[in-house]
């Protein structure tokens, strides 16, 4: 099963930067791509369930940090790499993240793909 729900990419990225892993390190490590956990991190893609367990196991932190939201993990810095700055989550980016956590869940792996190649074609334009 794929997780996807808001504030967990921000506690993926504080977790990892806690352990002072970076991501390609992290990737080596569970056997994904640095982009794959570049892309949890962004809110890109949803994370397996066993992912989420080996993530838990190396940054030593419990299943229900990554998925009890506590006030503040919507507005901290959605969207940023190891290179950039944080920068606040806007509006529009935290009502649609709400709207796919709360489709169904047959239908988020569709929404998420969908989503993406929408972000996709957006970056090969700019």
């Amino acid at each position: 099963m794929k997780i996807s729900i808001p504030g967990l990419g921000g506690r993926l990225q504080r977790a990892r930067r806690s352990t002072g892993l970076s991501q390609v390190a992290v990737g080596k490590r569970i056997d994904v791509s640095w982009m794959t956990v570049h892309r949890w991190e962004r809110y890109q893609r949803s994370i397996s369930e066993e992912n989420l367990d080996l993530l838990c196991d190396l940054y030593d932190k419990p299943l229900r940090w990554f998925l009890t939201l506590e006030e503040g993990d919507l507005e901290n810095g959605v969207g940023v790499s190891d290179e950039a700055p944080a920068r606040p989550q806007n509006a529009a980016a935290t009502r649609l993240s709400r709207k796919i956590a709360d489709a169904p869940a047959s239908e988020r792996p569709m929404i998420e793909k969908v989503v993406e190649d929408l972000l996709d074609g957006l970056r090969r334009v700019a």
